[in-house]
């Protein structure tokens, strides 16, 4: 994946931040080597998607791909090999059969528009949540952006606020979620928290995602501030990942036991809304809650899937 920073990020990583540097910075592997085998492992693209752009893998959600294009490039992201790429683009077409899809599998009530950034591509956005208005199967949608914190001010272009004033439309009639991705108290530039203000002003919830990223995030100073901030802002830490086991994120990936010990340590000192839910997205399986330092587990690094299978992380 290329190396995309936005004139707010390279403004913040200009002023010092390492944190936000670490994320979108290109840092070249001069020996090319890679722990991980595998640049899908959750198998987005291999066994879980039966239409362009869509990635059914649980029976009542579908994960809906609106494009591969984001305002910047997370270095650490899940779809690395995709990021920046045409191919996810979304004719009309590729919409009308996802909208069709949905139509002939009532059982998926909740439909997450992800990417790439749904936010940074909204035509193709507003003409989804426009087919997904008349799917009276799915109940909610939720819609997941960065654009807060790769270009706020990009919250005020017409083309986005034309996306905003569909979404309240929709809200009337479905029930609505923003996710919004942050992983550092860097990234909340003042800039950031007016966007975001923004998003809450609408009266739709607002929640946050985040993921373990070593030398960046695993400290409970670090992420207490984040999380802290997050609240006082009115945004609901959802969850914590630990890092996808992508070819080439290995730098980013923490030490579990480190990871479950910063949770253990923020469960003894946030609100329990602020507290993100700390899983694993098991290849295969799904989100998996980890356990704690509460409760003795004698190898945390295996857990059993939803019908009692041991896997071994």
């Amino acid at each position: 994946m290329e190396q995309r920073i936005t004139p707010h990020l390279g403004r913040l990583i200009g002023g010092g931040s390492t944190a936000l540097s670490a994320q979108f910075r290109v840092i070249s592997d001069k020996n090319g080597s890679s722990a991980f085998d595998s640049e899908d492992p959750l198998g987005e693209e291999s066994r879980y998607s039966p239409v362009k752009g869509l990635v059914h893998k649980y029976k009542n959600r579908v994960l809906w791909k609106v494009s591969y294009r984001c305002a910047a490039h997370c270095q650490f992201c899940t779809r690395i090999r995709q990021i920046g790429s045409t191919e996810g683009d979304l004719e009309g077409s590729d919409i009308d059969r996802g909208i069709g899809y949905l139509r002939s599998h009532p059982e998926v009530d909740d439909v997450i528009l992800s990417g790439g950034d749904p936010f940074y591509t909204p035509p193709q956005t507003i003409r989804i949540l426009r087919g997904l208005m008349e799917v009276e199967s799915v109940r909610v949608i939720r819609i997941g952006t960065r654009l807060p914190v790769h270009s706020p001010q990009s919250i005020w272009t017409p083309p986005v606020t034309k996306l905003l004033d569909l979404v309240e439309k929709v809200a009337l009639k479905k029930t609505f979620f923003f996710l919004i991705h942050v992983n550092h108290p860097d990234e909340l530039a003042p800039e950031t928290r007016e966007a975001l203000k923004l998003l809450r002003q609408t009266g739709i919830p607002v929640l946050s995602q985040t993921v373990f990223l070593r030398g960046i995030n695993d400290n409970v100073e670090v992420l207490g501030q984040l999380f802290r901030e997050l609240y006082y802002l009115g945004i609901v830490p959802y969850y914590i990942y630990r890092c996808d086991y992508v070819r080439g994120l290995e730098r980013f990936v923490c030490d579990l036991a480190v990871e479950r010990k910063i949770m253990t340590e923020l469960r003894k000192i946030l609100s329990g809304i602020a507290l993100p839910t700390y899983v694993v997205d098991v290849p295969g399986v799904g989100k998996l809650p980890v356990p704690l330092e509460f409760w003795d587990v004698s190898n945390p690094e295996q857990c059993r899937d939803f019908e009692g299978n041991v896997i071994n992380l």
